[in-house]
């Protein structure tokens, strides 16, 4: 199997419907092909909450373009989401679970913590944010 043959494409603009977009994309790929069930987990988790930070922040309440890419690879599983919104004001070497009253701010520490890598960058495409988790413990 090629490396084109192990990737999943979503181009959306945001609205109401987009996490269920995003996780029927997700569940695509989990059926075609073999995942361990801790990966698919913490996976799904991470991309729901940076999918919904995108939603909700990018585009200030306005829909923003957004192209998620899933890639499985022999040892991890690969998503990139771009889109087109605002410049996120992150600085992911800073991200800490808020205090236990908090009612936001969650989802970037979440997101850090069970994945092997999180990273985000902004150029004249927009925002990448990349979410590499490992196929094996």
């Amino acid at each position: 199997m090629t490396g084109a043959d192990r990737r999943r494409v979503l181009d959306t603009t945001t609205g109401p419907d987009t996490l269920q977009k995003i996780q029927r994309l997700l569940d695509e790929v989990w059926n075609a092909y073999e995942v361990p069930e801790v990966a698919r987990m913490y996976t799904d988790l991470a991309v729901s909450e940076i999918g919904a930070n995108i939603i909700e922040h990018s585009g200030d309440g306005t829909p923003v373009r957004l192209i998620m890419d899933v890639e499985v690879l022999t040892d991890v599983v690969r998503i990139t989401f771009t889109d087109d919104g605002h410049p996120a004001p992150v600085d992911l070497s800073q991200v800490t679970m808020p205090d236990e009253m908090s009612e936001r701010g969650r989802g970037l520490a979440i997101a850090y913590r069970v994945l092997d890598e999180l990273s985000y960058r902004r150029d004249r495409d927009g925002n990448h944010w990349t979410l590499v988790r490992r196929l094996t413990e």
